[in-house]
């Protein structure tokens, strides 16, 4: 169960905190459609048990935007008509980061093959930037190195026969383009981001509420879980408990390295975030 590794993740990252920076757990997931990725979403980031077992962000894998424009009926491109509205409506209020762990449709008017030329124009990244500001907190354009699956970036060295140097791709530089045209508002200029006390209201007022997740009932889960043809439905109000594996079992390993120490910058950032006794 993925909450449960939540929660012992968590705990071992609070019980090793003077040997390692805690770093936070995100879990992505393929975007599924509304409502399911909602209720999935609701589901990782509530307090079942307690906070350990509620992920600190939650990331989707978004390959739904494959058109230049959304018209509406005067003919005018229009956010409202894009796959990403559903998106921000879905999570406006959401409680935790949401991410794009993965965007880049590669079909339709994007699609491309070798010799990869054009392909991508990734016009879906000022529409983030311009109408999700308050919704999405990154994406990671998917992805760098060009595979079969015809997603890269580059062609690194040996993916052609006789290939020994990277070479950039189209897409590759208007991904760049729409990175360098559109960056993020300056009113984040000077804002310490370092600091305990910093938060996005700081820059300005927030549209919307961001109460904490509350876990789906087992009326939804039940649902979702039959509507997805699973074998066995679970129990989502349950979750198993942490396994008896000290790491003193396998080669009499310690439960904590002691080769290194969390520098006291590294300690105070942690504590930002992160209950520290």
């Amino acid at each position: 169960c993925v909450k449960a590794l939540t929660r012992d993740i968590h705990r071992f990252q609070a019980d090793c905190k003077n040997n390692m920076r805690r770093v936070p757990l995100i879990y992505s997931d393929m975007d599924m459609g509304s409502p399911t990725r909602v209720h999935i979403a609701n589901y990782l980031s509530c307090e079942l048990e307690s906070p350990d077992d509620a992920v600190d962000a939650y990331g989707l894998n978004v390959y739904s935007w494959c058109d230049s424009e959304y018209l509406d009926e005067s003919g005018e491109n229009n956010f409202g008509y894009s796959p990403y509205k559903a998106i921000k409506d879905d999570f406006d209020k959401f409680a935790k980061p949401l991410i794009f762990s993965e965007f880049g449709c590669n079909t339709g008017e994007f699609e491309t093959a070798c010799p990869y030329k054009k392909g991508r124009n990734w016009v879906d990244v000022p529409a983030m930037l311009d109408h999700m500001g308050e919704v999405l907190s990154g994406a990671v354009a998917f992805e760098f190195s060009m595979e079969k699956n015809q997603y890269g970036l580059v062609l690194t060295p040996g993916f052609l026969k006789g290939q020994k140097k990277a070479e950039l791709l189209d897409n590759y530089f208007a991904l760049q383009k729409q990175y360098r045209s559109n960056n993020i508002s300056s009113k984040w200029d000077g804002i310490d981001i370092a600091s305990c006390s910093a938060v996005p209201s700081d820059v300005a007022s927030l549209s919307y509420s961001h109460p904490k997740s509350v876990c789906p009932s087992k009326d939804i889960w039940e649902d979702l879980q039959e509507k997805r043809g699973v074998d066995k439905v679970a129990d989502w109000d349950v979750l198993p408990p942490t396994p008896e594996a000290p790491l003193s079992a396998v080669n009499n390993q310690t439960e904590c390295m002691e080769t290194s120490k969390v520098s006291a910058s590294d300690y105070k950032n942690t504590c930002c975030h992160f209950t520290c006794s």
